[in-house]
């Protein structure tokens, strides 16, 4: 029998910088716990017959186990303190011995703890077959620069993604504009066009109100150059947005440069998810 391949990341505490994140509901009473990233495979919480599914709590102390109906099975687990576990088994007798969460030391910030609810929750709502917040990216979209930004609308319907592209040539490129929200109508995404200067301090897209909006910069031969997502907002919501996406950026490079592993621009565009989620209230 071949022994089990196992990779776990257990990420040490790390000083939280506060997080300027307007507050989500947390019921009382409720407990610090982890959440499930992404899966592949069914994955169980201790000894229950129920699949996991993304963003479902994991308690510290629970032991993770895998199904045995695929070849490889793999978890990434996220803890508030920093820490991230990635577990992967491939045969049913290593398979169903588990893997152990940790216990969560020290005990997240406040605020800290907030975001991470707002990004669990909003992972619940994936329906219960997804293996991934996303899909991921293949061909020429793949190699495309990912970047998240909060943005005004204007009275016109526009917003400007200059601070997004600023290492982006100068240069005529065309727009895909698309709202990434799972309650919009499904609609083929708009085109747009862009002259681009690096010297500019705008760059105007039309995306007639506040709202997620995913937007793909392609250049002449059709290649996308960047993938950026937008929280579209007001005027007045803008600096408090701004100064939390920064944080919550912050926070996951932190972690990440420390320890590796996380995926900044995912758990960002799920946490722009979870702000529109919070201003529709």
């Amino acid at each position: 029998m071949k022994a089990s391949a196992l990779l776990v990341t257990l990420v040490a505490a790390v000083v939280l910088r506060a997080l300027l994140v307007p507050a989500v509901v947390v019921a009382a009473g409720s407990e610090t716990s982890g959440m499930v990233w992404e899966k592949h495979g069914d994955w169980h919480l201790n000894g229950s017959p129920d699949a996991l599914r993304l963003g479902e709590a994991i308690p510290p102390g629970g032991l993770v186990t895998a199904g045995a109906e695929g070849p490889a099975h793999s978890i990434v687990i996220l803890l508030p303190d920093g820490q991230r576990m990635l577990c992967e088994c491939f045969e049913a007798n290593t398979c169903s011995q588990g893997f152990r969460v940790p216990a969560i030391t020290p005990q997240p910030q406040p605020a800290v703890w907030e975001m991470f609810v707002a990004v669990r929750n909003v992972l619940l709502l994936r329906p219960a077959t997804a293996e991934t917040a996303f899909p991921a990216p293949t061909g020429p979209a793949a190699m495309a620069v990912n970047s998240e930004i909060v943005a005004a609308v204007n009275a016109q319907g526009e917003i400007s993604i200059a601070s997004a592209l600023r290492v982006l040539p100068s240069g005529h490129y065309s727009l895909s504009v698309s709202r990434d929200e799972p309650t919009a109508a499904a609609a083929r995404p708009s085109v747009q066009t862009l002259d681009w200067s690096t010297a500019q301090k705008k760059a105007q897209v039309r995306v007639g109100g506040p709202g997620l909006y995913r937007i793909r910069v392609l250049d002449q031969a059709y290649v996308p150059r960047f993938e950026v997502e937008v929280l579209a907002t007001s005027a007045a919501s803008l600096p408090g947005e701004t100064a939390g996406l920064k944080q919550a950026r912050a926070a996951v490079l932190d972690w990440s440069r420390i320890h590796g592993g996380w995926s900044l621009h995912g758990f960002l565009r799920v946490y722009l998810e979870s702000r529109l989620a919070a201003l529709s209230r």
